[in-house]
């Protein structure tokens, strides 16, 4: 058996692999576009390596031409998958017509056995397609994660790689396949094996790096209304209450709640109850800054930490949460009015935990309700 037959079997069940672990990824964790797309990918990767095994020990300018459009096929799928995790635009259209341009080209070489030109039209458009994902791959207002540093590295050695081809395959451009298509073939078979499967490994890195991300803001929010959970609050609070006392600076709590949610929700049904939560809560968080905190603690209860806030400027900010919720319009119950209270606790010098502030924070809550509801009280050693 041919030395290129060994290496297509090793890349035929690479991309088996990596279409089934990408498949798996897409069925059962949120079925996102760029992983389908890179699942794709791999299955026209699988389509190629067959047509170009089946070219080799035939001869089959059709088999060798169907493999030139399916590198095509997988490579554009695999930028689209870039741009798609990373919230740009893709236009289909276009890759659509200058793919379609492309296999065309590569077609047309391989059905003229014109190896050279085929080397150039190929791995340049595949070149240019990795160095596209590089760029894409970038984040924006944060830094790479190790997953994405590693595929950011194999996008930019594969496009080195189908650079060195062109290159190669350039230089024999209208000659007889001589040294120079030798040369292009020595890069093919030391660096494709390794470029290949390192960049499929880092892709699956990558995924898997967004599924636990995935998973652990799950764990931290709150699924109805998008915020923090009591786990995910009190994660944040030991940063918060850690960086207030090393500055020496203020940091108010705030607990509230809707007034009369079971009414609400005995008298127009759960679905206006959530309405008026998921209302609340973007009430809440278009209220605060960046850097505050706003969490469902349960049922209709709520926790904001402010930080570089005292508890007379926390309440402040609530007394216009208050007023805005009046004007709150609930979908499935129009005529309902929607109220809440507030209480306020600031961090004093003995608190030990979050907890010694929920606490003062709860009896500044109570204070509000017994006092006729819709309204913002603080607690009063902190007043």
């Amino acid at each position: 058996m041919s030395p290129a037959i060994i290496i297509i079997a090793l890349l035929f069940f690479t991309s088996a692999i990596m279409t089934v672990a990408l498949g798996i990824a897409w069925l059962h964790f949120g079925r996102r576009s760029h992983v389908l797309s890179w699942m794709l990918s791999y299955c026209a990767a699988m389509v190629q390596w067959v047509a170009n095994a089946g070219g080799i020990v035939t001869g089959s300018r059709v088999l060798m031409a169907l493999a030139a459009c399916c590198i095509v096929i997988s490579g554009t799928l695999v930028a689209a998958g870039v741009r798609q995790r990373a919230n740009r635009p893709v236009r289909w259209l276009w890759l659509g017509a200058i793919g379609l341009m492309i296999a065309a080209g590569g077609c047309y070489a391989a059905w003229v056995e014109n190896k050279a030109l085929v080397g150039m039209i190929v791995p340049g458009y595949v070149g240019i397609l990795m160095l596209v994902s590089a760029v894409s791959l970038w984040p924006r207002n944060r830094r790479f994660s190790a997953p994405e540093a590693a595929l950011f590295g194999m996008f930019a050695l594969f496009t080195l790689f189908e650079a060195s081809l062109f290159i190669s395959a350039a230089s024999n451009l209208g000659h007889a396949p001589a040294a120079g298509m030798a040369t292009y073939r020595t890069i093919l078979g030391l660096c494709l094996p390794s470029v290949y499967v390192g960049t499929g490994v880092a892709a699956v890195l990558v995924v898997a790096g967004d599924l636990a991300h995935q998973l652990r803001r799950q764990m931290r929010h709150d699924p109805l209304t998008n915020v923090l959970n009591r786990r995910g609050l009190d994660e944040a609070a030991t940063r918060a209450i850690a960086h207030a006392r090393r500055y020496d600076r203020p940091l108010a709590l705030v607990i509230c709640d809707l007034d009369g949610f079971k009414a609400l929700n005995d008298s127009h049904g759960h679905i206006a109850g959530d309405s008026a939560l998921r209302g609340f809560a973007q009430l809440l968080t278009s209220a605060v800054r960046r850097d505050d905190i706003v969490a469902r603690l349960g049922g209709d209860e709520f926790g904001l930490l402010l930080a570089e806030t005292d508890a007379v400027a926390a309440a402040d900010v609530m007394e216009r949460v208050r007023a805005e919720i009046g004007c709150l319009i609930l979908p499935h119950a129009p005529v309902a009015q929607v109220r809440a209270s507030f209480g306020v606790a600031e961090l004093r010098g003995d608190d030990a935990h979050l907890d010694d502030m929920v606490a003062r924070a709860d009896a500044a809550l109570y204070d509000a309700k017994r006092d006729g509801k819709d309204r913002v009280a603080i607690w009063r050693a902190a007043a």
